[in-house]
């Protein structure tokens, strides 16, 4: 499975990170918070027989830079806006993880031209829509994060990403149901998203489908690919046409 690697230069003179692999239609991956594109590393063979994908590391993560002493999903929705034109991509499918989800969400209200299909696994609008423990130990995280960016670099590069775990990501329910793509919201029943809040993005979205798999968490992709790719390649080659 050949690849290429390549980074994009933002105009604020962050470097955002990103691989290509495959040929067809254009597939982007969007990791959750704290990760990278490595977190997709089991759907790239599934997918790349089929679309031209790109796994990218989100402004901050992974190889990525991050020149703002804050950041936002609207500033990560124009890097990847960047990348398109970069790649002369006129719309594209956007897969996106937990906050890759909310990543793509944001994209697709920011860029609606841009897009072609969406899938959301485990996003949220809103940090109520988490259940309460993990919400907690996101504040846990943080609190550590904080104080050791007192002595390290690296933590204290952390804090601006980790503060996206406790705002809204800037869409309204009106806002959800201007998204025009036609859309798969995927969960895992036992997911750290409340199943109510999933459920509530995919009525937002006109016409949106909502599957949710039992067995599964919040790590859907990772621990049971062959049903997670399964799943996204059924939704996207039925709607793509192809066969």
């Amino acid at each position: 499975m050949r690849n290429e690697k390549k980074t994009a230069h933002m105009s604020d003179g962050s470097e955002i990170y990103y691989e290509k692999y495959g040929q067809g239609p254009a597939l982007f991956l969007l990791h959750g918070n704290g990760g990278s594109g490595k977190y997709f590393s089991k759907q790239l063979n599934s997918f790349s027989k089929h679309f031209n994908v790109f796994v990218v590391d989100s402004r901050g993560h992974g190889r990525s830079t991050n020149t703002q002493k804050e950041t936002s999903f609207q500033v990560m929705a124009d890097d990847l806006a960047t990348i398109m034109d970069q790649e002369e991509i006129q719309q594209a499918d956007l897969l996106g993880f937990s906050d890759g989800a909310n990543l793509a969400m944001v994209f697709a209200r920011r860029y609606p031209e841009k897009v072609d299909h969406l899938i959301l696994n485990a996003g949220n609008t809103v940090p109520s829509g988490v259940r309460v423990l993990p919400h907690l130990l996101s504040y846990i995280q943080y609190a550590i994060v904080w104080i050791g960016a007192f002595i390290d670099t690296g933590m204290r590069n952390f804090l601006p990403i980790l503060r996206l775990l406790f705002h809204d990501i800037g869409l309204t329910t009106e806002d959800l149901n201007q998204i025009k793509a036609p859309t798969l919201v995927i969960v895992g029943k036992h997911d750290s998203i409340k199943t109510q809040h999933s459920m509530y993005i995919a009525r937002s979205i006109p016409g949106a489908s909502f599957a949710i798999v039992s067995g599964q968490g919040h790590m859907f992709a990772r621990r049971n690919p062959k049903r997670f790719n399964q799943e996204v390649l059924q939704f996207l080659l039925d709607n793509e046409g192809v066969i």
